[in-house]
């Protein structure tokens, strides 16, 4: 190489921009909180885990041969508090501990963690490499029905605020509020944050499950109840009424509910695990359903706050008039 080619090939080195890392988190600004989204561990997920109880179909291979998929856990930091919900992988697998410390985020300074059950890629995180807690000062918080084994939450570990019904659980931290979530495991449960849904497990490959809820992945540990779970989910957050479809198992045909906008988040939502809005065609039964995927920075819509009760009326009172003058007395 002459030396202007040498010359010009090193400027060239100098100007080049140095490639970005992408950020640790996904941030999504709330109403006094900020919700911020890890992606523990890739994962695509292929055809052959799903089936539809009942006849052992298995899904068609989308394009590249598997499902898109993800491990996610979230961060929700408000006032003093913060809360993870799930805990992830651990390690190996998981880089949950890696991206909060990137994320300027101490371990140690976690308040709180909800786990929505008790799977290995949720509650794995909660030990550090060298086995104790990795995040030492957190509470955690659980669904553990009567006759259940609370072991693989570590209650060696952490002290374990455990509520045996969804409705019990009235100490969750920063308003939070625990869902029935039924269908995956017996500990499975969603939590609720304004118009944030946590929905764990109950989408494994989103794709194809709001198209087709009835597929279940084989970890759904009674099958039945997940599909009424996940079609309900669904339900509450799809944008339009559809009209039954002559190609869908069960038609998706009931009016939404009048609620809020939610944002799904799920542990297997592509990362940055959240569905904003889910679409259902209205004409052609060969459309697919749609849904919407926030982008980074999006704001958290705010729950509607009920109307302020009206003033009451203002009364204006009258001033009495004096009383007449009484007529003289006769004369006598």
């Amino acid at each position: 190489m002459n030396r202007t080619k040498r010359t010009l090939l090193s400027a060239a080195l100098l100007v080049a921009p140095a490639a970005v890392a992408e950020p640790p988190s996904a941030r999504f600004p709330g109403d006094g909180f900020e919700l911020r989204v890890y992606q523990d561990a890739e994962q695509a997920i292929p055809p052959s885990i799903f089936s539809i109880p009942g006849d052992g179909r298995h899904p068609d291979p989308p394009p590249g041969g598997a499902f898109r998929s993800s491990c996610n856990v979230f961060l929700v930091i408000e006032g003093d508090r913060r809360i993870l919900v799930d805990a992830g992988n651990g390690a190996p697998r998981g880089s949950l501990l890696a991206k909060l410390r990137a994320d300027g985020v101490d371990p140690a300074t976690i308040t709180d963690i909800l786990l929505t059950h008790e799977h290995r890629d949720h509650v794995g995180g909660l030990v550090g490499p060298d086995g104790a807690a990795a995040f030492p000062n957190a509470t955690l918080h659980a669904l553990v029905p009567p006759g259940a084994d609370p072991a693989p939450l570590r209650p060696d570990l952490y002290e374990l605020r455990a509520f045996a019904d969804p409705a019990a659980a009235t100490n969750l931290p920063a308003g939070f509020v625990a869902e029935p979530g039924p269908g995956h495991t017996p500990c499975h449960v969603f939590y609720r944050k304004g118009t944030l849904l946590f929905v764990g497990d109950a989408f494994h490959a989103v794709d194809l499950q709001i198209f087709v809820p009835e597929y279940c992945a084989k970890w759904d540990q009674d099958p039945a109840t997940a599909v009424a779970t996940r079609r309900a989910l669904i339900q509450r957050s799809y944008t339009n009424i559809p009209k039954p479809k002559p190609n869908r198992i069960t038609p998706l045909s009931s009016p939404p509910i009048d609620h809020p906008p939610l944002f799904l988040c799920g542990a297997h939502i592509p990362f940055p695990g959240i569905v904003s809005k889910i679409h259902l065609p209205m004409a052609s039964a060969h459309e697919a359903p749609s849904f919407d995927t926030p982008a980074p920075g999006t704001p958290i819509p705010a729950e509607p706050r009920p109307p302020e009760p009206p003033d009451p009326p203002v009364q204006i009172r009258r001033r009495a008039e004096p009383a007449a003058n009484p007529p003289d007395a006769p004369a006598h």
